[in-house]
């Protein structure tokens, strides 16, 4: 290898591992601390988590999405996981009365507060 090819192979790995930096220290959500827990001021479009027993979880009929409900400060909230954002996934690793912390963003359906998940990375199980 010639000197300009090791220049250019040195410069290649610098240049990834500056865009993987970058990555890490400006990704939204969790590295950056902006994920508050539910609370009663909490706003529809918030992102926020929430820790507890899931109390049930069903497959919807038209969709294939997964609708979890969790306990959340004795009173249960409404988990939406869409198809394409891991429903499956989710469904399968996870069981009734499994504690789980969920992370997603507060929407509300049919006048009930509802968290719909982005990923599924999104639901982790203790």
């Amino acid at each position: 290898m010639e000197k300009e090819e090791k220049i250019v192979v040195v410069l290649l790995v610098m240049t990834i591992l500056s865009l993987a930096v970058a990555y890490f220290t400006y990704l939204p959500g969790e590295l950056t601390g902006d994920i508050q827990p539910l609370t009663d001021s909490s706003e529809l479009g918030e992102k926020v988590f929430v820790e507890g027993t899931v109390l049930s979880k069903r497959i919807t009929y038209t969709g294939d999405h997964l609708i979890l409900e969790v306990d959340h400060n004795t009173q249960p909230i409404a988990i939406f996981v869409p198809n394409n954002r891991g429903a499956e996934e989710i469904n399968e690793k996870i069981s009734t009365n499994d504690q789980v912390r969920v992370t997603g963003i507060l929407d509300e359906y049919e006048g009930e507060l509802e968290i719909i998940v982005q990923k599924a990375n999104d639901v982790k199980i203790f």
